[in-house]
């Protein structure tokens, strides 16, 4: 009985041990998940859930992912200081971005595209901010070295350039700082215009420069 017992207890110690080594310790699962949620009640006055709590086994750690009453995900983790942080202000900013150009380009082109949004800004702008995230154009300066906008989209075979250079012009008209890509469906290149350089593309054949074959 007494061997059982101990083989019992062994098979739960080396269970344990390896639940805790491939997804993170259950016990600190449950404490990260607390104080996540004291986090998010201190910091923001918006409704939100938490949609889950996964392990990144690279850096050892827990990321919650949340999503806020309108619909926002974002994500809260700690910093190297053990702090929390999350990116609600860069995921707000990503679904601007993302439904103000969709729906630029099929204004222009007529159809719907792909649209991919990269800002990538995991701080602490939830002590800035809170609930109030400005809009892109208010903080795209500062921000515009680590953003991009990608676009792939069926534009026009004879008029593609001309269709670009609007889409383009309206971006710098709304101060949507980020690096530009366009990628036609029906052809091999992709133009990529770096955040510089946009206001210095005035006519469709300034883009021509920026083309580049697919490989």
């Amino acid at each position: 009985m007494v061997k059982k017992t101990v083989l019992f207890v062994i098979i739960i110690v080396i269970a344990y041990t390896v639940v805790s080594i491939t997804t993170g310790s259950p016990i600190k699962r449950v404490q990260f998940r607390s104080n996540v949620t004291d986090y998010l009640h201190k910091t923001y006055t918006m409704n939100w859930k938490i949609e889950s709590v996964d392990y990144d086994f690279k850096n050892d750690k827990f990321i919650a992912n949340v999503i806020s009453g309108s619909g926002i995900s974002f994500l809260v983790e700690e910093d190297y200081y053990r702090k929390m942080m999350d990116n609600y202000a860069s995921s707000v900013w990503r679904d601007e971005l993302k439904t103000a150009v969709a729906q630029k380009v099929k204004q222009v082109t007529g159809s719907d595209a792909e649209v991919i949004i990269n800002v990538s800004h995991m701080g602490r702008d939830a002590l800035t901010y809170h609930d109030e995230v400005p809009s892109y154009s208010k903080v795209s300066q500062k921000l515009s070295s680590e953003a991009s906008i990608y676009i792939k989209g069926n534009f026009s075979a004879t008029r593609y350039l001309q269709e670009m250079l609007e889409i383009k012009q309206w971006i710098v008209e709304k101060k949507y700082d980020a690096s530009l890509t366009f990628e036609p469906k029906d052809k091999d290149v992709y133009f990529y215009l770096p955040t510089e350089d946009l206001k210095k593309i005035k006519k469709p054949e300034d883009l021509n420069p920026y083309r580049f074959q697919n490989n």
